[in-house]
């Protein structure tokens, strides 16, 4: 099955339930109590989003699981294959994005691990909806 034709298989209301739990995952990441204020220190900027930004960034989490959506559904990955799907797309994508993040905008460590671990995590938790959810 090509990765285009996948689109027609593809639960479009778990991508759109995906695509939420994805921004939701990054939002309570975020907060003061768990990485927030790590992320204020490091970064030097404050906890509030940039409001014109709130619909672009919603669209790009449903971007990214209509992605996931349709390499599960290209593979033909049951759950755990869908975990699978999520780590490698992390690692070969996010790792390797924010390794140029850490090597040429020297960045800190810690909010190199920051960053990929809210994207992991939002990448499973997505998978694992889409995975479930055929």
């Amino acid at each position: 099955m090509s990765l285009l034709n996948s689109l027609t298989h593809v639960n479009f209301l778990a991508v759109v339930v995906a695509g939420i739990s994805h921004m939701v995952v990054s939002l309570v990441w975020f907060q003061p109590w768990l990485f927030g204020r790590a992320w204020v220190a490091l970064t030097k900027q404050e906890l509030k989003p940039a409001v014109r930004w709130l619909v672009p960034g919603f669209l790009g989490h449903l971007l990214i699981a209509l992605a996931l959506a349709a390499l599960i559904v290209v593979t033909n990955a049951t759950v755990p294959g869908a975990l699978l799907v999520a780590v490698i797309v992390w690692l070969c994508f996010i790792v390797t994005l924010e390794l140029g993040e850490l090597i040429w905008e020297k960045i800190p460590v810690k909010l190199f691990l920051i960053r990929i671990g809210n994207h992991l995590v939002a990448l499973c938790l997505a998978s694992l909806i889409l995975g479930i959810w055929r």
